[in-house]
């Protein structure tokens, strides 16, 4: 997600798209949108544990599947529990995004007070579903791969996830894409000084595989071993692995995230036709596990046999059961051509369907 959180003018992109959004055919759109009504709850296929008692993880849904849902306000951030569990998900990833801003369009909902009733409110939410509280994603603050002075928009948002029993919050590393040294000295130090405030509350700082310096995996768990604090860790992603992107390319790809894409040929557009340099994403995984404390399950795109078109499934869940990871696994759906419910349900598909 980083591509699309790196840039100021966020809500100016946000405003743009929702309205060409608005003018654009849904096929299934709005069917799909408003699940409870459809009472999928009671279809067998969301419930992921029917006939599966060898599969060893219990799944969250990470908020950014519902992402085009959200913006075009067709479906409310605050039923995100209720749309996890009627999917069949145990637990959430909820998106900061989500819950500041232009989607709310309430400027106290970042207040002191405000994070406290929003806690309050999603934890009774989550209660009610029966779903367990795992994380928060925070992509708006400080880059903290640059010199950072005010941490307040990541305290904020620590003590949220800690008034929601949730154990970690996801933080990004993105900085300089040129000075390494500079990258990696002012990423040691922010997460040094995240890890100190958030240790006495009892949350983890994850830091995902995100762009840029962030997805080569030998430069991250360079940074993470020189933390001094045991609650740092990884969230390793399974599609996060592109160094760099084709800028043109990636622009084009922006609209995706809001409009959703056409289907032309066998293979979807994905975020990685526009990346000219990746880091292998299966030895990237597989070095991220050593210190994981989440793992997120990406899909970007599916074959015509229910498959990832950009990554095997199979081998990155050996990588995952070879490290000995025991917690949740959170489904992140991406692809561009399905309708965010249909995608989600592919991708809980395809990885309960990948482990042996």
């Amino acid at each position: 997600m980083y591509f699309f959180f790196n840039s100021l003018e966020i809500n100016i992109i946000f405003t743009k798209f929702i309205s060409k959004y608005n003018t654009l055919k849904r096929r299934k759109f709005i069917n799909n949108i408003f699940i409870s009504s459809l009472g999928l709850g009671s279809i067998s296929l969301t419930n992921p544990y029917i006939n599966l008692p060898d599969f060893p993880y219990k799944l969250s849904l990470a908020q950014f599947s519902l992402f085009r849902l959200e913006m075009m306000r067709q479906s409310d951030p605050m039923d995100f529990a209720k749309i996890a569990s009627e999917l069949g998900f145990q637990g959430l990833e909820y998106l900061q995004m989500s819950y500041t801003g232009g989607l709310l369009r309430e400027k106290k909902k970042t207040s002191l007070s405000g994070i406290k009733k929003l806690a309050k409110d999603l934890n009774t939410r989550a209660k009610d579903y029966n779903q367990k509280n795992i994380l928060i994603m925070i992509d708006i603050g400080p880059d903290l791969g640059t010199y950072v002075e005010n941490y307040d928009d990541y305290h904020k948002w620590i003590d949220c996830a800690s008034e929601m029993e949730c154990h970690s919050v996801r933080v990004n590393l993105r900085g300089s894409d040129d000075n390494l040294s500079e990258w990696s000295k002012n990423s040691i130090n922010n997460l040094n000084k995240l890890c100190e405030y958030a240790k006495p509350l009892g949350i983890n700082i994850l830091v995902e595989n995100h762009g840029e310096f962030s997805s080569n995996a030998d430069y991250l768990v360079n940074v993470i071993e020189n933390v001094n604090y045991n609650n740092i860790g990884t969230l390793p992603d399974f599609g996060n692995f592109c160094v760099k992107h084709d800028e043109k390319k990636l622009a084009d790809t922006y609209k995706f995230f809001t409009q959703g894409a056409e289907k032309t040929s066998d293979r979807p557009p994905t975020l990685y036709d526009s990346c000219v340099k990746r880091f292998d994403m299966y030895d990237g995984v597989e070095k991220l596990m050593k210190y994981a404390k989440g793992v997120s399950a990406k899909t970007h795109g599916f074959d015509s046999s229910g498959n990832d078109v950009d990554i095997d499934y199979k081998r990155m869940l050996q990588i995952v059961k070879n490290s000995g990871y025991k917690g949740f696994i959170g489904v992140e759906a991406q692809a561009f051509t399905m309708d965010p419910i249909e995608a989600i349900e592919a991708s809980k598909k395809l990885l309960l369907n990948s482990y042996s």
